[in-house]
């Protein structure tokens, strides 16, 4: 024998009166229902008609809230100044007048140059506290200069005197 039967034998014994079938099949008007599909994967494709609407519905209308009383605007705010300093004012002062004048002599200049000096050592050691660096500057400048010119004038005259007239 080529072939080996595979199917049971019948049983003699079977009726299908006392023992009914397991499996019903469904009346041919029933409709088919559709499962729910499981969600779809993080990046994977939804069919158009699966997907969530794209917007948000709209919302409801409520007034705009109330304008608060009109209140006038606040002042700007003034300009922080730096106070200036009195000795880098007095230092401007006197190298201004020692150079411009001349009266003095040499003791202005020299005066304009310490006061100077100090002024800025201030501005340096406090420089949120203490203004004036500009003023400082131009009286250890013109201070100098007027030492400056004073210290030529008298070497001019001590030149003079040894070799005679020049």
């Amino acid at each position: 024998m080529l072939i080996e039967e595979l199917t049971p034998p019948v049983d003699p014994n079977w009726d299908p009166v006392i023992r009914e079938p397991p499996y019903k099949a469904p009346p041919s008007e029933q409709q088919t229902q559709w499962l729910p599909r499981d969600p779809p994967l993080p990046g994977g494709w939804v069919a158009p008609d699966e997907r969530p609407p794209m917007w948000a519905p709209m919302p409801v209308w409520q007034p705009p809230p109330p304008t608060p009383a009109w209140q006038p605007p606040p002042p700007p705010p003034r300009p922080v100044r730096q106070p200036s300093q009195g000795l880098a004012l007095a230092s401007m002062l006197t190298g201004l007048l020692g150079l411009v004048l001349g009266c003095g002599g040499p003791v202005p200049g020299i005066a304009a140059v310490v006061l100077g000096c100090l002024a800025l050592s201030q501005i340096k050691r406090k420089p949120e506290d203490v203004g004036g660096k500009a003023m400082a500057i131009i009286g250890v400048v013109t201070g100098a200069l007027t030492f400056l010119f004073y210290g030529v004038l008298l070497l001019w005259v001590i030149l003079v005197a040894v070799f005679g007239s020049l």
